[in-house]
């Protein structure tokens, strides 16, 4: 038999003792110009422990990691940004909670007949739209800033937000943060000279990762989904936290 470490001291006290190094080290990746791939990713750990942190989605290319689904609050709502005709995520996130959320599912192409259906069959709306800093109706399709786009939902939180908008959540992910409510987001960076300011912008709103997770289509490339967790949501979803490097 062996025991664990009591969680509050000692696992907490391991993670706060390198936690000035990997700071160290992620700052001298956000300062390059050039940053590798070996730059950006080894200093990176989780800051915030959740026990139930599950993979939500399809088994391969898809799924979003998730702490705690089971204690989303009923009617609380999840963006799904950028679907690509794969519902896996939104599918299993309903079976899991027991159609809990409220889903409103945004992709820049028009939906395939079954992937319609497939979200009207577990309470989800679409909204064909390019994700952008700005919104513009006059484009094809329109553009809408996430905080424009959750205006039209008539809330003013989102619980879950997944955004995998290829590339455009450099300048969206950043500028929405300052300004709205978010428990937990799930996002796939895509440029790797782009992540450590991604990262440290969302960890200066209030942000904890909690897990990361390199696309092995994209490997060299550093293509990562990274998840997080806001502070003032780790009591609501039994998180934990560990220790904070990622923020100025």
């Amino acid at each position: 038999s062996f025991s664990t470490p009591v969680f509050d001291s000692q696992l907490n006290a391991f993670y706060k003792q390198q936690a000035s190094k990997r700071k160290s080290m992620f700052e001298s990746a956000l300062y390059s110009d050039k940053p590798s791939v070996s730059d950006v990713l080894l200093p990176i750990v989780a800051e915030a422990h959740c026990p139930s942190l599950v993979r939500v989605g399809s088994v391969g290319d898809g799924g979003k990691w998730v702490c705690n689904p089971w204690a989303m609050p009923k009617g609380g709502l999840v963006f799904s940004l950028g679907s690509n005709n794969d519902i896996s995520f939104e599918r299993d996130f309903q079976q899991t909670t027991k159609y809990a959320a409220n889903i409103l599912t945004v992709d820049m192409n028009a939906a395939s007949k079954d992937a319609l259906a497939g979200l009207s069959e577990i309470n989800a709306k679409f909204v064909r739209a390019k994700i952008a800093d700005k919104t513009d109706l006059e484009k094809s399709p329109r553009h809408y800033t996430v905080q424009d786009l959750m205006m039209k939902t008539g809330m003013d939180h989102i619980e879950i937000l997944k955004m995998d908008i290829e590339g455009a959540e450099s300048t969206v992910l950043p500028q929405f943060l300052n300004t709205n409510s978010v428990c937990q987001i799930m996002v796939e960076i895509h440029e790797i000279a782009d992540t450590p300011k991604i990262l440290r912008a969302v960890a200066n709103a209030g942000f904890l990762l909690q897990k990361y997770e390199l696309n092995a289509f994209w490997m060299s490339r550093g293509l990562c989904e990274y998840s997080f967790i806001h502070e003032s949501c780790l009591e609501k979803y039994g998180a934990t936290f560990l220790a904070s490097y990622l923020k100025k």
